[in-house]
């Protein structure tokens, strides 16, 4: 939030007329671990889409609050989460798509590779809760009309990151079939950091461009480090509710995904499988508004982005 309101170059471009679309991403390269019989009776939308992702895509899409009182903020919060347009449940294979990790090889701490079982390996039964949900969103406000807001989280992925991914709007002048678009993303985990790509002229006689990456760290040497249970258990004792749900935004984000929720349980037929350590399951593309969209990934340089 403080990023994008205390840089004036972001409000005149963080709207539908310069963004194409926005993705909310949590992955992890874990399972469910010892918690198979919670996490059937809960499943990846719940666990993550409804509240953490949801909280943030609030804060991405949001206005601009009046002050930075929680009051304030919160207003604004649940403004945006109740313009979020309800789920069409009758075309939601459009809008949702979930998937379940079969076996298959994780990172493991020392590098290698490790085999790891299957979810319903793990739980020892068939079901047909998720561990990969990926949902289109639409915000129907002036700010936002038709830019999609895709929101993932899975289990068992080739490499766990929560990033804001924001992709622009095709350039004015395009010098060549399939020239990037610009890039910003704001990478909260592993690594806190804020990363932009542009398009830059290849030295030289042709007329050719490339992406230039500016990556810069949100932590400097000598920063303060603070879990995130400290700062809750802070703001808790201080009586500062600035981190804590409304009931209206709790509302809100329910509303919104029950719907998915109770449609999933309602079907039994046979769940996709991805092996585990692997990328987006490509059947998930099914959501894309366009076919030049794709899952966004590794933040780090040199890395692959899609």
């Amino acid at each position: 939030m403080l990023t994008r309101f205390a840089n004036h170059m972001f409000e005149p471009i963080w709207n539908s007329e310069h963004i194409d679309h926005v993705q909310i991403t949590n992955n992890e390269t874990l399972g469910v671990g010892d918690r198979t019989q919670f996490y059937d009776s809960t499943g990846a939308l719940r666990d993550m889409v409804q509240s953490h992702l949801l909280q943030t895509l609030a804060l991405v899409a949001m206005e601009k609050p009046k002050d930075l009182s929680p009051e304030s903020i919160r207003a604004e919060k649940i403004k945006v989460l109740e313009s979020i347009r309800p789920i069409d449940v009758k075309n939601l294979h459009k809008q949702a798509f979930r998937a379940q990790y079969a076996a298959g090889k994780v990172p493991a701490r020392d590098g290698h590779l490790e085999k790891v079982p299957g979810y319903l390996e793990e739980l020892g039964h068939d079901s047909v809760v998720e561990t990969y949900a990926a949902i289109k969103l639409f915000i129907d406000n002036p700010r936002w009309k038709g830019v999609p807001f895709y929101v993932r989280t899975a289990k068992r992925m080739h490499e766990g990151n929560t990033a804001i991914s924001i992709r622009f709007k095709k350039a004015p002048v395009e010098l060549k079939q399939g020239q990037q678009q610009n890039w910003l993303i704001l990478s909260i985990q592993p690594k806190e950091s804020i990363k932009l790509e542009i398009q830059t002229k290849v030295p030289g006689l042709d007329i050719s461009t490339r992406t230039l990456n500016i990556d810069g760290p949100l932590r400097q040497a000598g920063d303060e480090s603070i879990d995130s249970y400290e700062t809750l258990l802070l703001n808790l004792m201080e009586g500062d509710p600035s981190l804590f749900l409304h009931i209206n935004e709790v509302e809100a984000q329910w509303k919104l995904i029950d719907p998915i929720v109770k449609s999933w349980m309602e079907d039994k037929g046979q769940v996709h499988q991805y092996p585990a350590g692997s990328r987006d399951p490509k059947e998930s593309q099914v959501i894309f508004e366009s076919e030049d969209q794709f899952w966004r990934y590794s933040i780090e340089l040199g890395g692959d982005q899609h």
